[in-house]
């Protein structure tokens, strides 16, 4: 028999009850609740979240309701119920966010307005951080095997106090299968097909086992292949050039996870290669595709010390290995081929010194380190720094301190982290959090302060760069009407002093970062959800205009104040859910985007061509049938943007880099079954 400790309530209770991993203090027994997937049909409340907790937003393990920050959560419900097929179809949901292209193809996120493309969105998949560390950016479409998520957690807000330097914006939280669970064995494909080309294609095997014979003990491996395209629309570059992207912009990604856990200690590894291609790669259409290629190797061990009743000790080790924007051809313009390795070691305490007071802190040191795996001066390829280094190596330290407290009044989340960077110096970023309920209403007040700290590379092409800072007011509202009804709303106001601005000289061909004016931008965000036994609803809306002083050239649209380039100042999504039969749901899904621009360079007389992208609506439609003629085979079928829509993003500054189409219609089957010995015994 499995001997528990008897928990206190408040903090110390949340603290313990909030995993099965944290509620055993000595020997755990072996898993034997359903799969994940069985668990949220059968056992999650209508609200989705009473029972739902989360860490993604504080270092204490709160409800997900009740964490300091506005947070959307997806479960892996909603997610296969909506036929998202990778985290851009999940992202149109989340209020604030939207996309923009960038150079060689690359897509990323942009947040209430600002382009978050470089530091300024984290990407965090089973605690690893994904942002690649040259230039700190993560690439979106068809980037990770929707498969396998069981969760998604967006933090819509800063999370420097947590994370560091590349969560100045916000976080996007990836929760996989991994080592909790139950033994089963799970294989899934997909194919999707565009009207003039191949869609998507995917395999997708992933396995656990929990060792009964060893208390403590199990294992788990994944393996995902896959194929794509980014669209098979016809781009049109800013000088008349046309190419046609199916077959050209191909989006190969090769994600493979293994992992080990006895009891609290767990080792984990996440491999990933991300094959690219793009017709056009800063401004004009190419002769042929050229490849980009992104290589990553993750590792991360972890443990958990509980030397008394009320205090643990976890550490956590990780390495990172990557090869960002890889091209090995010398022969070709393009060529890149940088090395990074990243050695990160995090130790931090949580003390529940009182029923109602929990006090975290702990310190965060890591070491970058880069280097050139072929010659300087070729391609794209430029040496570190002006004096031609071939190598650079970075410290950065940090500490961090939170305290979170309960009480009658007002719960009081206040936190700090401070960074001393070896290269551009230190950071400081406070936060304050007031969270208060009113019976079925509950309110959060939050002052954030954030910053984006330079990459490798905007270190090595900057002029004295140093990070930028952002301070960030935000208001949230909670209107729970009834049980699985709820209505949220939020105001933020964000200020960035100091952004890290890309420039280019034509006549030295001399690219740097530099620190340059300010940013700002402030708006609302809507967010109603009902639940039910028929099924489910979610309706979006998000807002932002600039606001204060914003006066980066490269972020204006001429003639349009109240916009930034790029971005829609307005966006609405509605989601939805219907049970026809306990086994057989049909997902609509419609995204409809306001108004953007697209700013050309200056001409020679400072002027730039302004191109408005119409208000358009992306409507999809996915039919999931599970439990197939057999326990576990699940069936799906969905059409993706069926009015066709002509739907393109834009480059969300003035780097003449025409807008891109995406979101081309495609029709998409995938079969995926799941065995799990534990729903199978009488």
């Amino acid at each position: 028999m499995v001997r528990r400790h008897r928990l206190r309530p408040g903090l110390l209770s949340l603290l313990l009850c909030a995993s099965p991993a944290l509620a055993q203090w000595e020997e755990p027994e072996p898993p034997s609740e359903p799969a994940p997937e069985a668990r949220a049909q059968e056992e999650l409340p209508l609200d989705g979240e009473s029972d739902v907790h989360s860490q993604v937003a504080s270092f204490a393990i709160t409800r997900l309701r009740d964490s300091p920050a506005v947070v959307t959560s997806l479960t892996a419900e909603e997610i296969r119920d909506s036929g998202a097929r990778d985290l851009m179809d999940v992202l149109l949901q989340v209020p604030g966010f939207f996309f923009g292209v960038d150079t060689q193809g690359t897509v990323g996120p942009g947040f209430r307005g600002l382009w978050g493309y470089e530091g300024k969105v984290l990407l965090v998949v089973d605690g690893k951080e994904l942002n690649e560390q040259l230039y700190s950016t993560m690439q979106l479409g068809n980037e990770l095997p929707v498969e396998l998520i069981e969760r998604i957690e967006v933090v819509r807000g800063p999370g420097s106090v947590i994370y560091g330097g590349n969560a100045e914006l916000a976080v996007i939280n990836v929760i996989t299968r991994g080592v909790q669970g139950s033994s089963d064995l799970m294989v899934s494909g997909t194919y999707g097909q565009l009207e003039s080309v191949n869609g998507r294609r995917s395999l997708t095997l992933s396995g656990r086992k929990v060792f009964e014979s060893a208390p403590g003990l199990s294992v788990f491996a994944s393996a995902s292949l896959g194929q794509g395209q980014r669209s098979d629309g016809r781009f049109e570059d800013f000088f008349g050039n046309t190419a046609q992207l199916g077959g050209n912009t191909k989006l190969d990604p090769t994600t493979v996870q293994a992992g080990v856990g006895y009891r609290d200690l767990q080792l984990s590894v996440l491999y990933q290669r991300f094959a690219t291609s793009a017709i056009v790669a800063f401004d004009e259409v190419l002769d042929a595709p050229a490849a980009t290629d992104f290589e990553s190797f993750h590792a991360e061990l972890s443990n958990r010390f509980r030397p008394s009743e009320r205090l643990e000790i976890i550490p956590r080790f990780n390495l990172t290995l990557a090869e960002p924007f890889r091209d090995t051809d010398q022969g070709s313009e393009f060529y890149y081929e940088k090395r990074v390795m990243r050695l990160r070691g995090r130790t931090m305490a949580r003390w529940a010194a009182l029923d109602y007071l929990q006090l975290t802190g702990g310190v965060d040191v890591a070491s970058d380190q880069g280097r050139l795996e072929g010659p300087a001066d070729v391609g794209l390829q430029t040496a570190f720094g002006a004096d031609g280094a071939t190598s650079v190596s970075y410290l950065n330290v940090a500490g961090f301190v939170e305290a979170f407290s309960e009480n009658p009044i007002a719960t009081v989340v206040a936190g700090a982290r401070y960074e001393n960077h070896s290269a551009f110096g230190s950071s400081f970023v406070p936060r304050l959090v007031l969270l208060r309920a009113f019976g079925p209403f509950s309110g959060k007040a939050l002052f954030s302060r954030a910053f984006r700290a330079p990459g490798i590379e905007n270190i090595s092409l900057g002029a004295d760069v140093k990070p930028e800072r952002t301070t960030v007011y935000e208001l949230e509202g909670t209107l729970r009407l009834g049980e699985g009804h709820a209505l949220s709303a939020n105001a933020f106001d964000v200020g960035v002093s100091d952004p890290i601005i890309y420039s280019y000289d034509a006549v030295t061909n001399e690219e740097a970062y530099r620190n340059l004016g300010r940013l700002g931008s402030r708006g609302v965000e809507l967010d109603y959800h009902l639940k039910g036994s028929w099924g489910r609803v979610a309706l979006s809306y998000s807002f932002y205009a600039p606001s204060g002083r914003n006066d980066v050239a490269d972020y204006q649209v001429p003639g349009h104040s109240n916009a930034f380039t790029g971005m829609p100042t307005h966006k609405a999504s509605l989601s939805g859910s219907l049970k026809l039969k306990p086994w057989l749901s049909v997902n609509p899904t419609a995204v409809l985007v306001g108004r953007r621009f697209a700013v050309d360079v200056p001409d020679d007389q400072g002027r730039s061509a302004v191109e408005e992208l119409p208000t358009q609506l992306l409507l999809n439609l996915y039919v999931r049938a599970r439990d197939v003629l057999t326990p576990g085979l699940e069936v799906g079928a969905g059409v993706y943007n069926i009015l066709g829509t002509n739907f393109r993003i834009a480059q969300p500054y003035n780097g003449g880099h025409a807008p891109l189409p995406v979101f081309s219609r495609e029709f998409l089957v995938r079969l995926s079954y799941l065995f799990d010995p534990a729903l199978s015994e009488p």
